[in-house]
């Protein structure tokens, strides 16, 4: 017997940047430029690899918990997609609870003129159940997106 179809939980947020593409790509594919812009990330470190299968930790805060997450690349499509799949995700140090069964946030950039760019924050989350998925699109998604928001607002300042 399958498992019932459960939709997945997705969170999109666009905003415009006035810089060409190349350089808002260098803020957002670098990983250690990740605090200057993305309100997810405190710190994040490469642990090895670069490009499609980079491993990374984004260390930050998750409410009042400290979290990391650990990323590989799953897409990389210079000066337009990256991409990364969590392997693991931690609150104050210890397994974080599993409300999804996958995890993948996305940024894509697209050139608006010369001197502009889209970029689109997306992440699709896969419930692990029905109850799972509840929980997630009514206190989740919420806060998804006002963080992705925020890391737009952010993203401006940040590109040089």
């Amino acid at each position: 017997m399958s498992k019932p179809n459960r939709p997945a939980v997705e969170v999109q947020r666009s905003g415009r940047v006035p810089a060409p593409i190349e350089r808002v790509w260098a803020v957002v594919s670098d990983a250690a430029r990740a605090p200057d812009w993305f309100s997810f990330a405190d710190r994040t470190e490469v642990r090895s690899g670069s490009g499609l299968g980079e491993q990374r930790t984004q260390h930050g805060r998750w409410g009042a918990k400290r979290s990391e997450i650990d990323q590989e690349v799953v897409e990389y499509d210079p000066p337009r997609v990256i991409a990364w799949k969590h392997t693991a995700e931690r609150l104050n140090g210890k397994p974080a609870p599993s409300y999804a069964a996958s995890a993948v946030f996305r940024i894509e950039l697209e050139p608006d003129g010369p001197d502009a760019t889209v970029v689109r924050l997306r992440t699709l989350q896969q419930p692990r159940s029905a109850a799972t998925g509840f929980v997630m699109r009514w206190a989740g998604a919420r806060e998804l997106a006002r963080r992705m928001e925020e890391s737009l607002t952010r993203l401006l300042g940040a590109v040089d």
